[in-house]
């Protein structure tokens, strides 16, 4: 397992009730694995494809072929033929929409004692051969549990990346509040999961966002 450079991003921080360090994300690994992965790969084959053709640029830090990967926010991680960058993770009371969601119904509201954790993400391919991206391929693991996407709040759709193309992702998760998010992403294309933690695992408040 290799960790890429940090770089110096500054993120909103959250308030924490209790802490979950790093280290605790091999156990939720595994449940990650054994509750999502059958799911996710019948997802993706119900998606449609488009190709992305927006041209973008990125430093590549820490170069991967295979195996499980750990960063934190603001790394651009090598991964495989991606370069992937998680911008932000953090919780929020009033999250925002993308232009383009996986569901169009009503984005339901949060249960009592929920609260919203959104992820910022880009997704850059490096090579020749297309590269598919699809936001139903992240997990979030907040305090015990590990829960999949609101796709009500989450995009855009599934696409297939060209060689030195990118997308943007806005993911957003529903879980109880009060706890330190830890955004988990595997791929189809890759053999590993990258674990990706907010730069700092001090308390802080919870954002706004504006849509």
């Amino acid at each position: 397992m290799r960790r890429s450079t940090p770089t110096a991003v500054h993120e909103p921080r959250l308030r924490t009730r209790r802490p979950i360090w790093r280290s605790a994300g091999v156990a939720i690994l595994a449940l990650a694995l054994a509750a999502f992965s059958g799911w996710m790969a019948g997802c993706d084959s119900e998606e449609g494809s488009s190709v992305e053709g927006g041209t973008t640029s990125s430093t590549e830090k820490g170069e991967v072929e295979t195996g499980d990967i750990e960063g934190v926010v603001g790394d651009k991680i090598k991964v495989g033929a991606a370069i992937v960058t998680v911008r932000a993770l953090q919780a929020t009371f009033q999250p925002a929409v993308p232009e383009q969601r996986l569901s169009e119904q009503t984005p339901p509201a949060p249960d009592p004692g929920e609260s919203f954790y959104q992820a910022y993400v880009t997704v850059e391919n490096t090579d020749v051969s297309p590269l598919r991206v699809n936001a139903k391929d992240f997990v979030c693991a907040v305090g015990d549990s590990v829960v999949a996407i609101e796709p009500t709040r989450s995009g855009p759709l599934p696409r297939s990346l060209l060689k030195n193309t990118s997308l943007d992702l806005l993911l957003t998760f529903k879980a109880e509040t009060g706890y330190q998010p830890i955004l988990i992403y595997r791929p189809a294309w890759y053999s590993g999961v990258i674990t990706v933690s907010p730069a700092s695992l001090e308390p802080a408040e919870e954002t706004s966002s504006i849509s």
